[in-house]
């Protein structure tokens, strides 16, 4: 009933996913250089004021620097790649899920130059593997209105996924690590400011982060709960039936927020996207295979 997983497949779409994989991979590097750095400054700043107190000025220097540096530059670098990559993936939905452009909101398309700098580029056999069937293929017995609403939907509960299970480890790296220096405290006889002092003063950089990133991700997971419902009761309207133009117009508002969400949302670290998506994938094949059968069910 429609050429979604025929549009996916094309070149040019093909180009697009690549580019950007290639553009969020960049940036989640980044980020984790940026992270590990401004975490094992204050452990070094701990450590050097112990065993070498001539190096803290340079520590001290070399903190001040690279937080300008990183205000200044690596900031406004992230946030251009950000929206480099939703773009990328911008365009693909809109030429794969046939949805308007909306130029108000994104600005104007991504430069095929730029596309085709990164987009050209051969990635590992894996990851090739992996820019195909971008979405389920099952979504093709259903009409346009509907397989592009069970897209969109997939795209939520699939980043929702991600970020709620990046959200517990980072609370469970938390627990156990107090977990730990109390069982360690307990067996080595320890004195409370002892404690303090060698095991949390120095971590409470990592410490703070972890919660932290665990607050904003929780934020980030009631934004796609929220949009998930959206999509939700959306596609049982275009199931019951509604006019291929109200599909459209209401399937372009849920793609803003979408668009607005991947702008804005900071990245889940690579490794972990690596590690949860075979389970995800089979997760959300089956989920787009029950809203095809729902439509199957109330068809005529």
């Amino acid at each position: 009933m429609n050429d979604i997983p025929e549009k996916q497949l094309r070149t040019a779409m093909l180009s697009l996913i690549r580019a950007r994989t290639l553009v969020y991979r960049r940036a989640k590097l980044c980020q984790s250089v940026v992270i590990a750095i401004t975490l094992l400054l204050p452990v070094m700043a701990a450590t050097a004021a112990v065993l070498m107190p001539s190096a803290r000025a340079a520590i001290a220097t070399a903190a001040v620097l690279i937080a300008v540096f990183d205000a200044t530059f690596i900031d406004r670098w992230m946030k251009a790649r950000l929206k480099e990559g939703a773009k990328l993936q911008e365009q693909f939905d809109c030429e794969v899920l046939d949805i308007h452009w909306n130029e108000f909101l994104t600005g104007v398309p991504v430069d095929a130059e730029a596309v085709y700098e990164n987009g050209h580029k051969k990635l590992s056999d894996f990851d090739e593997l992996r820019l195909r069937d971008w979405y389920p293929t099952v979504v093709a017995t259903a009409p346009i209105e509907v397989a592009r609403l069970i897209c969109q939907r997939e795209n939520l509960l699939y980043d929702s996924s991600i970020r709620v299970s990046y959200r517990c480890l980072l609370l469970w790296a938390v627990v156990v690590y107090v977990a730990a220096v109390v069982m360690l405290s307990a067996i080595t006889s320890l004195d409370f400011s002892n404690v303090v002092l060698t095991y949390f003063v120095p971590a409470a950089p990592a410490l703070i982060w972890a919660i932290r990133e665990s607050n904003r991700q929780s934020d980030t997971v009631d934004t796609l709960s929220r949009l998930k419902v959206e999509s939700e009761k959306l596609l049982k309207a275009a199931i019951q039936g509604i006019t291929p133009h109200d599909a459209r117009t209401r399937s372009r508002e849920l793609q803003d927020a979408i668009y607005n969400h991947r702008v804005s949302s900071t990245l889940v670290f690579e490794w972990l996207y690596n590690f949860l998506r075979p389970r995800l994938e089979s997760r959300l094949i089956h989920g787009a295979e029950h809203w095809v059968n729902e439509f199957k069910k109330s068809a005529p």
